[in-house]
């Protein structure tokens, strides 16, 4: 079976399904509803005309064409968050804002349509929000810890393909311990100012050791619904070297736990949640290595996902087209297949001595260090 029939997720049905849950939610706001309607019909739009093409050129490239892209803009932040994964990397050269608006347009004509805009902090990249509002045929998850969204707020109003996703870690002690004394305070603000000019937006939280019970219980669920946040994003503390936290890490005890009670709270269904990478592997294989997703990093590196920093290819030197096609990703959406995951962790990082023997065949690196 060819390589482009095993592994093309079904993505496109999940979102669908997401975004028609979210807008049904949405409905016991009816204030809310012009910005979210708009964008709901927008991202419809992109994801038709987006399949569409993506099929296509999947056809033409022979691998597969995945559906989102992460692309971590920078690794500039104003913040010192703990267990951050972009602390992990050696700050270099980051790629100019023409040059990452070229990237995304390469991405566009392949068909990859949705994208997260994450860092380090976006919003320390000069005029990025305006030049991706220009993007139609696009639509962007645009990740900020919201402590410089005040400034910004007139562009992410305006954008019909911008939903801002703001970092929250619980209640506000979680927050300032991980974020800095004052976050919290900062988030709130930009929630409020979100809110009451009606710009549909989400949360993004990481789930420790240490917030786990706070953070899936419903009275805090309830209260970013209160908030404003209309959708939401759970991602599982990973353990990396560098920035540890031994005190965020996960037991086998806290997986159980979380899961139970994020089904209850998926079945409250205010507002709906995904668990990553938890949820990736309910719906299917790892969606790493271009099956469903690729991540950019800032220096121009094209890594299998966020949480596995090896790369054979720089964006800066060959085009999106040829870097799925090269032999670091391929390889990867091999090894995958071979691989089990009863934890429902993110499988390229916990099989790490694997993927560094990929890497080592086929002449990708560690990306940390360069």
């Amino acid at each position: 079976m060819s390589d482009t029939k095993r592994s093309d997720p079904a993505y496109h049905d999940n979102l669908i399904t997401y975004l028609r849950a979210m807008l049904s939610r949405a409905l016991r706001s009816p204030g809310e509803l012009p910005g979210l309607i708009s964008r709901t019909r927008h991202l419809i739009s992109v994801a038709i005309r987006g399949e569409k093409l993506r099929a296509r050129k999947r056809e033409e490239l022979g691998v597969p064409v995945p559906f989102f892209c992460i692309f971590s803009v920078t690794w500039r932040c104003n913040l010192n968050c703990r267990g951050c994964y972009a602390m992990n990397y050696s700050p270099g050269t980051e790629l100019s804002t023409d040059e990452i608006c070229d990237v995304i347009d390469q991405c566009c004509r392949l068909g990859i349509y949705f994208f997260v805009i994450a860092g380090g902090e976006p919003l320390l990249v000069p005029g990025l929000p305006e030049r991706l509002a220009s993007f139609r045929k696009a639509f962007f998850l645009f990740y900020t810890n919201g402590t410089l969204l005040e400034r910004n707020l007139e562009v992410l109003s305006n954008a019909g393909n911008i939903l801002p996703v703001i970092s929250v870690e619980g209640l506000d002690h979680y927050t300032d311990l991980r974020r800095g004394k004052g976050v919290a305070e900062k988030v709130e603000t930009a929630m409020k100012l979100l809110k009451d000019n009606r710009v549909p937006f989400g949360f993004s939280t990481m789930i420790t050791h240490a917030n786990l019970k706070d953070v899936t219980s419903g009275e805090w669920m309830r209260r970013q619904w209160e908030r404003g946040a209309r959708f939401g994003f759970f991602t599982d503390y990973i353990p990396f070297r560098k920035n540890l936290d031994e005190s965020f890490i996960l037991t086998d005890e806290d997986r159980e736990y979380k899961e139970a009670e994020l089904e209850k709270r998926r079945a409250e269904a205010r507002p709906p949640i995904f668990n990553l990478p938890a949820d990736e592997y309910r719906n299917g294989q790892c969606m790493a290595a271009g099956k469903g997703m690729i991540h950019i990093n800032a220096n121009g590196y094209v890594e299998p996902c966020p949480y596995s920093h090896f790369a054979a290819d720089n964006i800066k030197d060959k085009p999106v087209s040829d870097v799925l096609r090269a032999g670091f990703l391929r390889e990867l959406r091999e090894l995958v297949l071979s691989l089990d995951n009863p934890r429902k962790e993110c499988m390229l990082f916990s099989n790490e001595e694997e993927v560094s023997r990929v890497a080592a065949e086929t002449g990708a690196a560690r990306t940390e260090g360069l």
